[in-house]
């Protein structure tokens, strides 16, 4: 008998330290569905009838108790059940999963063997906002049928290319070396990158800053209307173009052309892209684009500079980028609508339509057939530009969609930053985040893949701080201040060389490594 009671104890206390290794586990994977805004935690612990605040308790402490929570309830309501039988067999169980839908709380990679939370997530399972909608198409003319085979045949070159080269890459280096070899340009980054310089740029706070393709320049934009264009070349940074549109709107964002990675597709080096072959493109708070050649060769004529103005939107116009084929420009704007613009015809290509909320997050894959856009409402759509189907489609995040970078040799990797102050690091080949990153205390503002390499991601934060991750672990490896001002965008030069941050401010900030980096590896050796 007191053998078996010693074997009904010991089966006890395994059976406990089982369940607790199964919580912990399950609390490292809900950290993808959980917002970081304390004050959103708060609502959610009011919503479940359950104390804010306990004494002592952090903001941590307090994100930590609400996994345990939503773990627990999940546990008692629903686990082994089907969601249907058990919302509608008890209240708290029906209030429980009204807090999951009303607060994106995304539990699908929990417990995927038991009930069908495997298969929920906030946005496939909201019957009562989707039943009523209907998938329909815009008919399209021939010049976008022209397109969308032009473009199959484009992309599918450039995605020959670059496999080719990444096949030639993991023959010759595994992917430990390379590891390595991101972990010491790591190392540098933290050891070396500081400020270098800081230059007031405008009279009213700037919305963005970026360099040229060719990293001789770098432009500000700024919500007194302007752009203004300063030497890389000159030690200080000397203004040598401004570009001022006729209408009164505030310019909300702008992006070069050659803004993809040519280096990999057809080993364009940054440094041979002429001044004249440079074009700009802002977008304006009354939902207009201007295109701009801002080095022409009848520089004191200021109607050569200015090339073509157009009204693509009903409203603000949030993001604008260039495709890699350098004729065609795609915005999103607040009037809930992606623009494609092409610049041949200087007339819209069509609008592609899927949200319905307030757009604001867009890039263009490397590849060209890829287009990915962030709402404030935190969903994320992905669409095939050959076909103009979106091929994803989910609520991503717990606020606003703030900014959407692809990395320039793995095609299917891209991040998305949020006014959730988090980071997610998305797999297009498993249709849901790899990793998410608690980056910042307040909005993320803006984000980067390192360009050539994809080496590390920049993110840029309302709370005064750039910061540097490497893409191997997604460590932070550099914390960079701005004077305690908010920052509005980041920006990474073509050559890795140098970053720049657009601050509330009126001015921008370069940042440098204070010695040059040996690059020796494999990757390195093959594009140069």
């Amino acid at each position: 008998m007191a053998d078996l009671s010693t074997s009904s104890d010991t089966y006890k206390v395994d059976s406990e330290v089982l369940k607790q290794f199964e919580l912990k586990s399950n609390m490292s994977n809900l950290h993808i569905g959980i917002t970081t805004n304390d004050v959103v935690i708060k609502r959610i612990f009011r919503a479940l009838l359950e104390p804010i605040i306990l004494f002592g308790e952090g903001n941590y402490e307090r994100r930590e108790r609400l996994k345990k929570l939503l773990l627990r309830k999940y546990d008692d309501h629903f686990r082994g059940k089907e969601i249907d039988i058990a919302v509608s067999s008890s209240a708290d169980a029906k209030n429980f999963f009204e807090v999951l839908r009303m607060f994106n709380i995304d539990m699908s990679n929990l417990f995927s063997k038991k009930g069908r939370f495997a298969d929920f997530t906030p946005f496939q399972y909201d019957n009562s906002e989707t039943g009523d909608r209907e998938l329909f198409y815009t008919e399209g003319d021939d010049s976008v049928k022209h397109f969308r085979t032009s473009l199959a045949h484009y992309s599918w070159n450039r995605n020959v290319k670059r496999k080719m080269l990444l096949h030639k890459f993991r023959s010759s280096c595994d992917q430990y070396e390379h590891k390595d070899e991101v972990e010491n340009y790591g190392n540098f980054l933290t050891e070396n990158l500081s400020l270098a310089f800081a230059q007031l740029a405008a009279t009213r706070p700037l919305t963005m800053a970026k360099f040229s393709p060719n990293a001789r320049y770098l432009a500000s934009s700024s919500y007194n209307g302007e752009i203004g264009i300063f030497d890389c070349n000159d030690s200080k940074y000397k203004q040598v173009v401004k570009l001022a549109s006729e209408s009164s709107e505030m310019v909300h964002c702008f992006d070069w052309n050659y803004n993809s990675n040519h280096v990999c597709y057809d080993r364009t080096l940054p440094h041979s892209i002429a001044d004249n072959d440079l074009l700009l493109v802002s977008g304006g708070s009354g939902g207009s684009l201007t295109l701009w050649k801002p080095f022409s060769k009848i520089k004191d004529e200021e109607f050569e500079m200015r090339q073509h103005t157009s009204r693509c939107h009903e409203s603000r116009v949030n993001r604008v980028v260039f495709h890699p084929c350098n004729n065609l420009v795609a915005s999103s704007s607040a009037d809930e609508t992606v623009v494609l613009f092409d610049l041949e015809k200087l007339s819209e290509l069509y609008v592609q339509e899927g949200h319905s909320h307030s757009v604001y997050g867009l890039a263009i894959n490397g590849d060209g057939n890829l287009i990915a856009s962030g709402d404030i409402h935190g969903v994320l759509l992905v669409f095939d530009l050959r076909t103009g189907k979106h091929i994803f489609q989910q609520v991503i995040h717990n606020g606003d969609v703030t900014g959407v970078s692809f990395h320039p040799l793995l095609s299917h990797i891209f991040a998305t930053s949020s006014s959730d102050n988090s980071v997610k690091i998305f797999d297009l080949r498993k249709f849901r985040p790899i990793t998410s990153l608690l980056t910042h205390t307040k909005v993320v503002s803006d984000l980067q893949f390192e360009p050539v390499y994809g080496r590390f991601l920049a993110t840029s934060s309302f709370d005064t701080h750039v910061k540097i991750w490497d893409t191997s672990v997604y460590k932070c490896r550099k914390v960079l201040t701005n004077d305690d001002t908010r920052v509005m965008g980041v920006h990474i030069s073509p050559d890795a060389s140098a970053i720049v941050s657009a601050g509330y401010d009126r001015t921008w900030r370069l940042f440098k490594p204070n010695s040059e980096y040996k690059n020796d590896s494999t990757l390195y050796k093959l594009f140069n």
